[in-house]
């Protein structure tokens, strides 16, 4: 990537944290310079290396960046964008990591110059965790990375941002910030919010202790009410009409299962119930039309300690990588299942010769997906 020499990046939390550490890690050989309100933030980043330089104030952060990424709360985006539109040289790529973009994008428009090129970003990565500590070189790798380019966004502009995100390892997709907000509401807030319910309710006990007796279906649900309160508020509230019109959608499905046990309809409350799992199995693991389709295998394996690690030791010996692994539901008796996905269908085939000359069954393989 030599699109830039030089990046800034605001915020070193978690997700500015991450994006320095990932270019770093991918062999980013300009300079990236860090700015943060936070002293010790910006300490530890650069003990970490997440960023080469330490900014003393927004002016010095900004002024020679060719690329400025903006990875603060979106509560603080007004401020940012007006003082960074003091310093910023024509012709700067400024991008933003938020999770709404609608609302960005206007703001972004009312307080950047007109020679200033704003392209939203939005990685679908992320962790209950904060903070620059927490900050992880792998982050993004594997995620879908939106971009809401304006309509009159240069093309170049657009390119260049690509470029990053597949150098972090993640999967650019381009799309407008009506779309964006609308996808997010569905599958990122609502579930936030029907999370931040559940755990709320549960703790109104009605003279009952739940809490000692909640076991992995309760976390896996609740997992994601750990995230951060107050990035979470403000996403609820700038991307509120969206999620309003989830949280209607959500009380009519609620309405209409609840009124299906009221009325004893056990067949249609096991059509629904089958519905759910058909669609829940059904998700694939790459949106289609978006990521380039892995090329993948199933190995039969034996349940025992170490087998996963001869596996995929022997295939990273050789210079492959897999870009996923996923245990399979055990089968009965002594036999497990390992599924590969690769990259590449050369890579496939090398992985299945070098499986197979070392006793590895294999018992499915799938050229796309």
């Amino acid at each position: 990537m030599e699109n830039f020499s030089k990046i800034c990046i605001v915020g070193l939390g978690l997700m500015g944290g991450s994006m320095g550490l990932g270019l770093k890690q991918k062999g980013f050989r300009g300079q990236i310079i860090g700015y943060d309100l936070s002293n010790e933030s910006m300490l530890d980043a650069k003990t970490l290396g997440a960023i080469d330089v330490i900014a003393e104030n927004m002016e010095q952060a900004v002024a020679d960046a060719q690329l400025v990424v903006i990875a603060v709360p979106i509560g603080y985006y007004v401020q940012v964008l007006k003082e960074v539109s003091f310093h910023i040289r024509e012709g700067t790529i400024i991008t933003d990591v938020g999770s709404v973009k609608s609302y960005v994008s206007k703001i972004a428009k009312a307080y950047l110059p007109e020679n200033i090129s704003f392209v939203g970003g939005h990685p679908m990565a992320g962790s209950e965790k904060d903070g620059i500590k927490a900050a992880n070189p792998f982050l993004y790798e594997n995620a879908y990375y939106f971009l809401t380019p304006a309509a009159d966004t240069a093309k170049g502009d657009i390119q260049k941002l690509e470029n990053v995100v597949k150098m972090l390892g993640a999967y650019p997709v381009v799309i407008s910030c009506e779309e964006h907000d609308q996808i997010v509401s569905q599958i990122s807030h609502l579930p936030h919010f029907v999370a931040v319910v559940l755990v709320n309710m549960v703790t109104q006990n009605y003279g009952i202790s739940y809490l000692p007796f909640v076991g992995g279906g309760f976390r896996d649900t609740t997992r994601i009410a750990s995230g951060n309160p107050a990035m979470w508020k403000d996403i609820f509230f700038f991307n509120r009409d969206k999620l309003l019109q989830g949280i209607v959608n959500l009380e009519e499905s609620v309405t209409e299962l609840k009124e299906m046990i009221i009325n004893d309809q056990e067949e249609a409350v096991l059509e629904y119930l089958k519905n759910a799992k058909l669609i829940r199995d059904s998700i694939p693991r790459h949106g289609q039309g978006y990521m380039a389709p892995l090329y993948e295998i199933i190995v039969s394996v034996e349940d025992r300690p170490g087998v996963l690690g001869e596996l995929t030791q022997l295939v990273g010996a050789n210079h492959i990588n897999i870009k996923e692994i996923e245990i399979l539901h055990s089968r009965q008796e002594e036999q497990g299942a390992v599924r590969l996905a690769f990259e590449t269908c050369s890579d496939q085939k090398r992985a299945l010769e070098i499986l197979k000359d070392s006793g590895f069954s294999l018992t499915f393989c799938k050229d796309k997906e």
